[in-house]
């Protein structure tokens, strides 16, 4: 059969018509390519987004100064994802073409030429190119004029980021990772860290899901559930979302559910399953690293405490410390300046490392972990203590042989530093010491802290750890280390206004150094007790105790004591209105302690000789005898001390009639004993109003 291609006459075709005299050969129809839609690939906001201003303004801030490319760290459920999306919708013009990728897969990190066809497809290239380099300039070209918003979410590696990144500066693309990522600063990258939501934060996403009134009913497991979630939206949701279906459920239940680290509870897997993903891809020392820090009872740790824990070089405890904070498993702390970096563990990453270090560790080994923590922190303290009260380290010049370690500080400075850094850490370590039966250790750790509770007065900790201490030196049956323990706590006692339990301790030392033969300690304990009675208001029952500490120390030789004494009974002589015999006196102590190289104690005693001479009219020479101890108190981190000289100089200057220079004086010694004399505080700020 034949056919030709011929139409003819009036042929009218609906839809498609052709209308020719003659065809010859094929006839083919090609439909108009329909256009693409601009792809809008980025995920939904999150419909319970709280908080987290200070980080939009953040991200605002970095657009501001020109980044092009912002990266947002932090741990799975934190919360990174979500802050993108929030400020990429509002952040970017709705109609320019928007761009996600997933760069963690299953079968390991995604390769950025599987992300850069989709899009370039996206665009309408059919047929993208195979390679890499290719694909990448290709991308360069489409987005050259052309600006896009681009999220990457849950980047593995840093150089999976700069192929996908577009051309041109009006782009906007947004890395989330838990990683660092820091190489991409070389990128332009503005980074942004993304911490746990806030307390009260926690409280409002909870709300969200199950109301205010059900929040109110239970404040305390609110609270309770928002910590067992480490303020985590992503377990929070989850919790809430449960506790949402279930409106007969107690948050109290809901909490307490959370508590058994080994639950299967969806919750508790929602936090732990990134933290496992993340420590499974660390080396081998890294993971051994997280799970050591999460057995030692401290608040923060450093490459010098690790390196002892660990038995590493200094270098690799740093090393591996960078890494740990890196994946964000470790967050820094930067609460005491000046020193070497910080880190601390937050409570979900904590509670995780310790479950690691149970199942992995060997029991000996991790109570071995422990013991290096606490000799390590009384060789370092003890350091610390012959630096900077030689006097007062006499009863341990043979440490335990493990108790060995390089220095950490080279100057007095950092040596107080040092102990003020390991405030926090003091009482946990004091007790796993006690736990492990080492209680020669622990008594000799409250003996080394002496500078800190001589110069910073924390009350608390400095009466709490002295009756740990005097209970351990018991157990041991070390008499001397008993009276040092009773001498050391009663000075702390009083201090805090504690006297007649001062008085208690201060009696049962004078005993037990007059059962030894001790003069030195019996004449201790016979300053501290007439110390308790004139800060009693009772200088007449303190001076025949200070007046037997005198005879009793210069019968041994002990040229300090007498000194110390003597700068009390001074005081006494003042309180009385005899500043002529009360400047003799701290003329002689001063001399004394000078001549000894007991700088702290002789800046007491030239404090109070400039005292006396601006009440006996010479102002000048005292203020100028004032200002030179204020100098040693305030190199020394003196709180007491420094807060006592700025008085004295304050009422030196009212004396002259420079008001303006005394109550700078008054105000500032009332900001220095705010925190551990309130009272005190308010009868300066008293002084200072007063014209």
């Amino acid at each position: 059969m034949t056919t030709s291609n011929e139409i003819s006459g009036d042929a009218r075709l609906s839809g498609l018509v052709v209308q020719a005299r003659d065809i010859h050969g094929d006839l083919h129809h090609h439909a108009a390519p329909q256009p693409l839609p601009t792809p809008h690939q980025l995920p939904p906001v999150a419909p319970h987004f709280v908080d987290r201003a200070a980080e939009i303004n953040a991200l605002d801030a970095a657009r501001r100064d020109g980044s092009s490319l912002v990266v947002i760290t932090g741990l799975v459920g934190v919360g990174k994802t979500a802050l993108a999306t929030r400020w990429l919708s509002s952040a970017t013009d709705a109609a320019r073409p928007e761009l996600y990728a997933e760069l963690s897969g299953r079968a390991g990190p995604a390769r950025p030429e599987d992300v850069l066809r989709p899009w370039l497809r996206a665009f309408g290239i059919d047929r993208p190119p195979a390679g890499l380099q290719e694909l990448s300039a290709l991308w360069r070209s489409v987005t050259a004029a052309r600006p896009v918003t681009i999220l990457l979410d849950n980047v593995v590696e840093a150089d999976q980021v700069p192929p996908l990144l577009p051309a041109g500066s009006s782009s906007t693309t947004v890395v989330t990772s838990r990683g660092s990522l820091w190489e991409l600063a070389v990128d332009g990258a503005a980074h942004l860290p993304l911490r746990p939501l806030a307390p009260s934060s926690s409280i409002t996403l909870l709300a969200r899901f199950i109301g205010e009134e059900r929040i109110a009913a239970e404040p305390e497991a609110a609270a309770r559930l928002a910590t067992r979630c480490a303020h985590l939206p992503l377990p929070l949701a989850l919790a809430g979302a449960r506790l949402k279906s279930r409106p007969e459920h107690a948050l109290a239940a809901a909490a307490a559910a959370l508590a058994h680290p080994r639950s299967e509870d969806p919750v508790r897997m929602a936090i732990s399953a990134g933290l496992t993903e993340t420590y499974n891809s660390l080396g081998q020392m890294a993971q051994y690293v997280y799970r050591s820090i999460a057995l030692l009872p401290v608040a923060a740790v450093d490459p010098d405490m690790v390196s002892a824990v660990c038995r590493l070089e200094r270098a690799d405890a740093e090393r591996l410390l960078g890494v740990l904070a890196d994946e964000q498993l470790l967050t820094p702390d930067t609460s005491v300046a000046g020193l070497a970096p910080r880190y601390r563990l937050a409570s979900a990453v904590h509670e995780h490392a310790l479950t690691l270090a149970e199942r992995h560790d060997d029991p000996a080994e991790r109570r071995r972990q422990v013991g290096r923590l606490y000799t390590w922190v009384l060789a370092i303290a003890t350091q610390a203590q012959r630096m900077l009260t030689p006097a007062q380290a006499t009863l341990r010049s043979q440490l335990p042989a493990q108790a060995d370690a390089p220095p950490v500080f080279h100057d007095e400075a950092g040596a107080m530093a040092w102990l003020e850094a390991q405030e926090s850490n003091l009482l946990g370590v004091l007790e796993a010491a006690v736990t492990n039966d080492a209680d020669d250790v622990a008594w000799m750790l409250v003996d080394a802290f002496w500078p800190l509770f001589l110069r910073r007065h924390p009350y608390p900790l400095w009466i709490q750890t002295h009756e740990d201490g005097l209970a351990a030196a018991r157990r041991t049956g070390n008499a001397a280390a008993v009276r040092q323990m009773l001498l050391s706590g009663a000075i702390g006692l009083s201090s805090a206004g504690r006297l007649e339990e001062a008085l208690t301790w201060y009696g049962e030392a004078r005993q037990a150094a007059q059962a030894e033969g001790d003069v030195r300690d019996e004449g201790q304990a016979l300053l501290g007790i007439g110390a308790c009675h004139h800060e009693s208001g009772r200088p007449e029952q303190a001076e025949p105790y200070l007046t037997q500490a005198v005879a009793l120390w210069k019968s041994c030789g002990y040229r300090r004591g007498v000194a110390l004494a003597t700068i009390l009974l001074g005081e006494i002589s003042l309180s009385r209105g005899a500043q002529s015999e009360a400047l003799d006196q701290f003329t002689a102590a001063h001399s004394v302690l000078a001549g000894i190289d007991d700088s702290y104690d002789a800046a007491r005693a030239l404090a109070l000789r400039g005292h006396a001479r601006v009440l006996l009219g010479d102002l000048d020479v005292g203020v100028t005898d004032l200002e030179k101890a204020l100098t040693v108190f305030a190199a020394a981190s003196s709180t007491r001390w420094q807060a006592r000289a700025l008085e004295m100089l304050g009422r030196a200057h009212r004396a002259r009639g420079r008001d303006s220079a005394a109550r700078d004086c008054f105000r500032q010694a009332a900001d220095l004993v705010e925190v551990i004399r309130p009272d005190e505080a308010e009868r300066l700020r008293r002084l200072e109003e007063e014209r």
